[in-house]
């Protein structure tokens, strides 16, 4: 069996969790090719390059959230093979958003060592089927009647100025309108003027009600 039949991609939203079940991987003679999560200064448009050839397997390692999900289905069709998604994200419409772009198994990231290469077949290939639950298109279904809220959430977030989105982000790293008002320069009328003009766009009355749209839906990535 050739290299690439033993080897396997590995990509995470935390570059530690993938270094250490890649070097897990290794230990266990699989041959790891390590994908970028987008944000990490890479070229997103890339995909699989000829000098490295596909994969017939990846693992997925993400704790899915909106933002997370949209970034990992990016990745599912950018870097086409058979998907495999460890998370600790419970059972719902985000599992769902996976299974409609092709994974092909979910388990959950307390998945041990020895299970993990049972499911991809160790040293000794690609294991034939996923870990699908038995209610797939139900999860699928219920992404599907997510989809207009998240639709709804990231043209709200659109409207946004750069520096609305800017003082935004602040407020939800916990900074006060004074301490933006003295990063930026500005009076404090003004940036209560840009809180106010955030509060309206995102339909919402506080804000801390505008951070937790920032906290749960995410900001606005270039590959939006």
């Amino acid at each position: 069996m050739s290299g690439l039949d033993h080897a396997i991609a590995v990509v995470s939203d935390r570059s530690l969790l993938a270094d250490a079940v890649s070097a897990a991987l290794v230990g266990s003679d699989v041959t790891v090719v390590r994908v970028p999560w987008p944000g990490e200064g890479h070229d997103h448009r890339a995909g699989w390059s000829k000098q490295t050839p596909r994969p017939p397997l990846g693992l997925m390692l993400c704790d899915l959230s909106p933002p997370a999900v949209h970034t990992a289905r990016w990745l599912v069709g950018a870097y086409p093979t058979r998907w495999l998604l460890l998370t600790d994200s419970p059972r719902g419409p985000l599992w769902g958003a996976m299974i409609e772009v092709g994974v092909i198994g979910i388990l959950k990231s307390a998945t041990s060592l020895s299970e993990l290469l049972a499911e991809i077949g160790g040293s000794c290939g690609v294991a034939d089927t996923g870990r699908l639950p038995p209610d797939s298109d139900d999860l699928v279904a219920q992404w599907h009647r997510l989809e207009p809220q998240r639709s709804e959430i990231h043209a709200r977030l659109s409207s946004l100025t750069p520096r609305e989105l800017e003082v935004l982000r602040l407020l939800h790293l916990g900074r006060s309108v004074r301490e933006i008002a003295q990063l930026h320069g500005v009076a404090h009328s003004t940036v209560r003027s840009q809180v106010r003009s955030i509060l309206h766009k995102l339909g919402v009355s506080r804000q801390v009600a505008a951070a937790a749209v920032l906290d749960e839906w995410g900001g606005l990535p270039e590959w939006w």
